[in-house]
């Protein structure tokens, strides 16, 4: 026979993991967003933000995190722009890309606000809303393609993006930006051997 106390404790250890348990799974479940899944923490990868990391990052700000919808779509759009910045792509202004953020997330509101519904309408915009959420997040200026300041790796770099998939990585505009810097310095040292040489001429 096993003493009473000795009964008790086991009981009470069994009843916490018990309890632990439903907490852990209560969370993990608070966690998976609607249509998304798992929420973003961070922007990683080497392709450009897709409409599913934008949109969870900001959620994960918004909702996690407790931040109003303005700081949560400020935050999400400075770290977008790191990605752009390093792909060498004008983005358009901040502000705009706010906006536009903002109305994914209200999107996303409604179509959760009406997830109990099983309408043909309600079925298919939930349908089109998860085929675009690989796509890109797309906020580049809307002169980026015809910009004489942007190189035309960038230019095609933006195009593969914007296919379905973003087709390319960042790997690629690393070395291309390699490749720019080795030209400017190059052109550099042209320049001021060519200034050295007109200098010489000179005396």
């Amino acid at each position: 026979m096993i003493p009473n106390r000795l009964t008790n404790a086991i009981l009470y250890f069994v009843q916490i993991q018990l309890k632990m348990s439903s907490v852990a799974k209560a969370t993990r479940a608070q966690t998976k967003l609607y249509l998304l899944g798992d929420s973003v923490t961070e922007l990683r990868g080497g392709k450009l933000p897709s409409l599913r990391m934008a949109l969870g990052f900001f959620l994960h700000h918004h909702l996690e995190l407790k931040e109003t919808i303005r700081q949560s779509s400020a935050v999400t759009i400075t770290e977008i722009a790191k990605c752009w910045q390093k792909a060498t792509i004008p983005m358009r202004d901040h502000q705009n890309c706010q906006t536009k953020l903002e109305q994914t997330f209200e999107e996303w509101r409604l179509l959760k606000k009406n997830k109990a519904r099983t309408s043909p309408t309600q079925l298919a915009r939930e349908s089109d809303f998860v085929s675009r959420l690989e796509d890109l997040f797309d906020v580049a200026h809307a002169d980026a393609l015809t910009k004489t300041s942007v190189l035309q790796e960038d230019k095609d770099f933006l195009l593969a993006q914007r296919e379905k998939g973003r087709r390319g990585s960042m790997a690629g505009v690393d070395e291309t930006l390699a490749t720019k810097k080795k030209r400017a310095s190059k052109r550099e040292e042209e320049m001021l051997a060519r200034r050295q040489r007109m200098e010489q001429i000179k005396k």
